[in-house]
């Protein structure tokens, strides 16, 4: 037997006014956590509420702390991951690498990757400089491809008109 779940309640924090909440709320990570407490507002447990909503009994648990201590707001405010790895670069020397590759400096990413240390003094991997460049905006040309066996002087003639005789046409 499950014990019951003592939670008090904000007064707008009726049902109905958490129900709406839940509809409406365009985040699906805050939008679960509203379905479970608007469940647990109807009176369910912890358990029921973590098997519908597909999350364990101590996330539950662990959302419903969030409103103990700081109402629908605390809940609200939580993010998943954390704050991640500060960038190597500062927001001036990033501005610095945006410009320098509007002016079309680099056209490698390991252009850019020796550039940055040189620089700066920092070392990227090769798939850190992948992150990096589309986060920054920094789009790299890149060749049109050619074919292997492609004939640079028949295109040449085909351009100037020599492809042979014209087609024949039917009368």
């Amino acid at each position: 037997m499950t014990r019951k779940v003592s939670i008090n309640w904000a007064p707008e924090d009726t049902a109905d006014a958490l129900h709406a909440q839940y509809r409406a709320e365009p985040v699906a990570e805050v939008r679960t956590r509203l379905h479970a407490l608007w469940l647990l507002r109807l009176g369910e447990g912890p358990m029921a509420v973590a098997a519908v909503v597909g999350v364990s009994r101590n996330s539950v648990q662990q959302w419903l702390r969030w409103y103990r201590e700081g109402g629908l707001a605390a809940v609200r405010a939580h993010r998943r991951g954390g704050h991640g790895t500060p960038s190597y670069l500062t927001p001036a020397q990033q501005a610095q690498l945006v410009a320098e590759a509007a002016q079309g400096v680099f056209a490698t990413a390991q252009a850019v990757r020796d550039w940055i240390e040189e620089r700066f003094g920092v070392v990227y991997t090769r798939d850190s400089m992948y992150t990096l460049l589309p986060r920054l905006g920094i789009r790299l040309k890149v060749p049109r491809p050619r074919h292997a066996q492609t004939d640079p002087q028949a295109q040449a003639a085909w351009k100037k008109g020599g492809s042979g005789s014209a087609w024949p046409r039917s009368a």
